[in-house]
């Protein structure tokens, strides 16, 4: 009796396996990339955003009061609550921020904006024995894309 062999087969090869799990690899290797990058974007052009809300709401508070607040008083949520009542607490803080702490600094962190505010000669001020009439915003970019910085107009 002869017996008839069968080249029917059933199923994947080993090969064919490796190179879908290879594509499947691939493909969300891109996709998780892609994600990321958007999400540096989103987060970059909140601290735009923020910035530039602050910058208009300090230049609203020196046309009122005829001076910046002080690093001090920037840092200080009952300060900003009564002062800069337009701006959110969430604008105060950096989007990439591990706390709800609002902290400027004298210049941006990963994770904190920057503040640098003194008087017109580059002395540093309190707004008690001498008023702050400039400043700088800063934020730093993700990415490699730098700083923001906005400047006081006056």
């Amino acid at each position: 009796m002869i017996k008839k062999i069968s080249n029917n087969q059933n199923g994947y090869s080993a090969i064919e396996l490796v190179l879908l799990a290879v594509v499947v690899i691939v493909l969300a290797g891109i996709l998780i990339s892609s994600y990321s990058g958007i999400k540096v974007r989103e987060r970059n052009n909140t601290r735009i955003s923020d910035i530039k809300a602050l910058q208009q709401n300090l230049e609203v508070f020196y046309a009122q009061s005829g001076f910046y607040p002080s690093l001090t008083e920037i840092n200080s949520p009952t300060w900003t609550s009564t002062n800069l009542k337009q701006v959110p607490r969430s604008d105060l803080i950096d989007p990439s921020s591990r706390t709800d702490i609002q902290l400027f600094t004298a210049s941006s962190t990963k994770t904190n904006y920057g503040y640098d505010v003194d008087t017109t000669s580059g002395i540093s001020c309190d707004n008690k024995t001498l008023a702050c009439n400039q400043y700088v915003l800063t934020a730093t970019l993700e990415g490699g894309s730098g700083t923001f910085t906005e400047r006081s107009l006056n």
